[in-house]
């Protein structure tokens, strides 16, 4: 799979989307790496199943899967573009320091990158109460549980900053928020309790490794 991104453009937008936690439109990869992931381009990464991608409005939205996540961490050690002069090598220099710090911590790239963040610091402390929450309620990983259930455990968080903490959540691997299959099931509290990604209210919550 590393070597089925041989294009530096998009080599490039693979990086800047992990940089911005793994999920980001077109308008901010724009201003982030200076170029959208767009046409050609973006039909490749999605064939190769390294990029989701959806259009919100005006703009796509695209967020790396698994296997992207996977690219990226290989990518670290990898080799700069033949044409990538001596700031490209510096830069791969710069990415085998990290993959050499994440090996010695025992750090995924995705936990690195997310609380690594300049907004990371408040976010990360309710990513860390929700999984609490999470353990508490699920009978085992990757057990289904509702929002309406996980709130209350979180105490007085605001909740703009609670719903901000799942979206970060969700870009991690092994982290996955859905909306309930049967609409009719849900009660007004469940409904309530629904955090907004992408237009779409998920009020569902699994992890794989809480």
């Amino acid at each position: 799979m590393e070597n089925a991104v041989s294009r530096a453009q998009e080599r490039a937008l693979l990086l800047g989307l992990m940089t911005l936690g793994g999920s980001a439109s077109n308008p901010e990869l724009r201003d982030h790496v200076g170029n959208a992931l767009d046409g050609e381009s973006r039909r490749r990464l999605n064939k190769l199943e390294l990029v989701e991608s959806e259009k919100l409005g005006r703009a796509y939205h695209h967020t790396l899967t698994e296997d992207g996540w996977a690219w990226c961490v290989a990518e670290l050690a990898g080799s700069a573009p033949a044409r990538g002069g001596p700031l490209g090598r510096t830069l791969y220099g710069v990415l085998a320091t990290i993959k050499g710090y994440l090996d010695a911590t025992d750090l995924s790239l995705a936990e690195f990158v997310v609380t690594a963040r300049p907004d990371a610091s408040s976010a990360d402390d309710l990513g860390g109460a929700i999984r609490s929450a999470y353990r508490q309620l699920a009978r085992e990983p990757q057990d289904w549980v509702l929002l309406s259930r996980l709130r209350p455990l979180l105490g007085d968080a605001p909740r703009d900053n609670v719903d901000a903490a799942l979206r970060e959540l969700e870009r991690l691997p092994g982290v996955h928020l859905v909306p309930e299959a049967d609409q009719k099931t849900l009660t007004d509290e469940d409904r309530e309790a629904a955090v907004l990604v992408g237009g779409v209210s998920k009020h569902l919550l699994a992890i794989e490794a809480p």
